[in-house]
């Protein structure tokens, strides 16, 4: 299997973390989630039952899960934020479906506490920092998978080898979201002609081409919209949206709320 799995962080830190901060409606977000908590209190709504954030515990929240969240008192939260790049939309179906309780480590634990120690006292910045969140998030989702049935992981890496005859397009996407992508061009890029390419991309990814196209469009200007201070108008651009009202109306449709209410800080954490 070739090198295809990525993380590339988006944010992360360290707060104390206030009831009112934390009142999610039902949502769905296109970026990974990392946390751990200092005390219990915290809470997620996942597919009608209650999903209990345990203080000391670590929890990863895979994109794509829909869950709403509530906090009882005020608590020490830290959190990562981050992609996992290279996974098909498949691969989320079928192994990261739902929240994860890390099986950590005593050793992954210390890693996590070390990080909030260093973070609170501003003693580690930028690469040295990035780097050891990293490792925390590898170690964490590689002690995940080991733990996972045998013929379930043959099923996932048999998914990543499905997506090979489709790479050219799935690559060419997600450097060009900002330009008009056609089937015609991303099927001439994968060597076949319009209708099979359409189908072969369907089977490998789970998803139609322009579905694909406009969920990346979606996720790049979410990441945006929580990185940036460019304004809805530019992020709808320069994503391919055209105008506002049309990216304000796709982006509801995949994330639960508008991009104005996503920005003032109802998915922050």
């Amino acid at each position: 299997m070739t090198d295809t799995i990525h993380i590339r962080l988006l944010n992360y830190h360290v707060l104390l973390l206030r009831p009112e901060q934390w009142r999610l409606p039902l949502v769905q977000s296109h970026f990974w989630r990392f946390y751990m908590n200092n005390d219990d209190g915290a809470l997620l709504g996942y597919q009608g039952a209650s999903y209990p954030l345990a203080g000391g515990k670590l929890y990863v929240i895979p994109a794509e899960v829909r869950f709403s969240a509530q906090l009882a008192h005020p608590l020490k939260h830290f959190f990562v934020h981050f992609d996992v790049l290279g996974l098909s939309p498949i691969i989320y179906r079928e192994v990261f479906a739902s929240p994860i309780c890390l099986p950590a480590t005593p050793s992954l634990v210390q890693m996590v506490e070390t990080c909030i120690q260093e973070m609170e006292a501003q003693k580690q910045e930028g690469l040295v920092l990035e780097l050891r969140l990293k490792a925390i998030l590898y170690t964490g989702l590689t002690q995940y998978l080991q733990q996972i049935p045998v013929a379930t992981l043959q099923r996932y890496f048999q998914l990543m080898t499905a997506l090979e005859p489709v790479l050219p397009a799935i690559e060419y996407v997600d450097t060009h979201l900002a330009e008009p992508l056609l089937c015609k061009e991303l099927a001439r890029l994968c060597h076949m002609n319009v209708d099979y390419f359409s189908r072969r991309f369907r089977e490998c990814v789970g998803q139609t081409p322009n579905a694909y196209i406009q969920l990346q469009r979606v996720k790049r200007a979410e990441q945006q919209l929580l990185l940036t201070n460019a304004s809805i108008e530019q992020i709808a651009t320069q994503h391919g949206f055209g105008s506002r009202h049309y990216f304000s109306r796709i982006f509801a449709r995949h994330t639960g709320v508008s991009p104005a209410a996503y920005r003032k800080g109802l998915l922050g954490n």
